[in-house]
């Protein structure tokens, strides 16, 4: 009857924010890891070394390993099934990545930066934090099409972007030596040694193990291995992250250029994505461009600034515009999404009557 139905509003009510209690659950999740590997380093309990030691592991082993499980068996290949994305719209959502990376470059180039520099900001504004905060969101909010959209994804970037700025760091210590050789030489010795990465072979072999099985599935012992080292990627890479955040070189000036690297990574892409589904690629499908909107607001992976350690190239700046992204992603991805400005609003308007309650004072609007 109708006290039925009062009971079931009340029951939706208090539900209300459910999606976005979970996205801000892993925002403070990831902003937490970080908080405790900084407060770690800045009272002594860990040393200088343990945080190079842990952005090691996590740029020549968590990452590729990642990699290798998840690009092993997914269905990349014309005819396998399971693809819940159209190629159109992965297409477009690459399309936002790619620009983005060479603005970035152009930036650094305007800026008088090493070109290994020029190349990790091309990084930072194109590879996301999928593992820590792509995943959950997008299983939240797309629980299907999201999933899949973040593996395909994976792909492209980490076979295309990645190397051209893993080559492109390779041809800044060259240029830097003064035998440089000619340029079949320098070219030859940069391909050789972007091969040789980790993250380029372990990806490499996942495609090769995904094409010749047709993504059969890993080895138990084996998938559990990874499995393993998976589940400790996140905790590595963010508690690093937070490690070396201490003594940082970074004046109030200088965060300049990590603000304008985050306004490029959060708005950037979705812009592009929003302005070229339609024309380019043929679809306007509101809740594709929502998904491709918020995907791309995703902060930064905490490997692109592993990389930039390991490059000596403004590993302070990528640090800062990792941690600062992480911060702001989260009212951009409310602004991205209709359900979490929804649920926004009540949760805002649950807090207030709250607090009307507790105080004894009501406000009409």
């Amino acid at each position: 009857g109708a006290r039925g139905e009062e009971r079931a509003r009340e029951e939706e009510a208090e539900g209300g924010g459910g999606m976005l209690v979970d996205f801000l659950y892993a925002i403070a999740k990831a902003l937490g890891l970080i908080g405790c590997g900084f407060l770690a380093r800045s009272l002594e309990y860990t040393t200088p070394q343990v945080g190079l030691g842990l952005s090691e592991f996590v740029g020549k082993i968590a990452v590729p390993c990642a990699l290798f499980r998840s690009v092993s068996t997914l269905p990349i290949f014309p005819g396998q099934d399971g693809v819940a994305v159209e190629l159109n719209v992965l297409l477009c959502g690459f399309l936002g990545k790619v620009l983005l990376f060479f603005t970035a470059a152009l930036l650094g180039l305007a800026l008088r930066k090493s070109l290994a520099t020029c190349a990790v900001f091309g990084l930072v504004c194109s590879l996301s934090n999928d593992a820590a905060l792509g995943l959950p969101i997008l299983n939240t909010t797309h629980p299907k099409e999201g999933t899949s959209l973040v593996f395909l994804m994976t792909l492209p970037c980490c076979s295309l972007l990645l190397p051209l700025g893993l080559a492109m760091c390779e041809m800044s210590k060259k240029s830097n030596k003064r035998d440089q050789g000619g340029f079949f030489s320098v070219l030859g010795v940069t391909l050789s040694r972007v091969m040789r990465q980790p993250l380029i072979m372990s990806v490499g072999m996942a495609v090769a193990y995904n094409y010749a099985t047709d993504r059969a599935p890993l080895p138990r012992l084996l998938d559990q291995c990874l499995e393993s080292v998976m589940g400790s990627l996140v905790v590595a890479a963010l508690f690093s992250l937070g490690s070396s955040l201490v003594n940082t070189n970074l004046s109030f000036d200088s965060l300049l250029t990590p603000l304008v690297l985050v306004a490029l990574k959060l708005a950037g892409p979705g812009i592009v994505c929003r302005l070229s589904a339609a024309p380019l690629f043929g679809f306007d499908d509101a809740a594709s461009v929502e998904m491709l909107s918020l995907y791309s607001a995703l902060p930064s992976a905490p490997i692109v600034w592993a990389i930039a350690r390991e490059q000596k190239a403004d590993s302070d700046t990528i640090g800062a515009a990792v941690v600062i992204g992480t911060l702001l992603c989260g009212p951009a991805m409310v602004l991205e999404n209709d359900s979490f400005r929804e649920e926004a609003k009540q949760l805002a308007a649950k807090l207030f009557q709250g607090a009307q309650d507790y105080t004894g004072v009501h406000v009409e609007f």
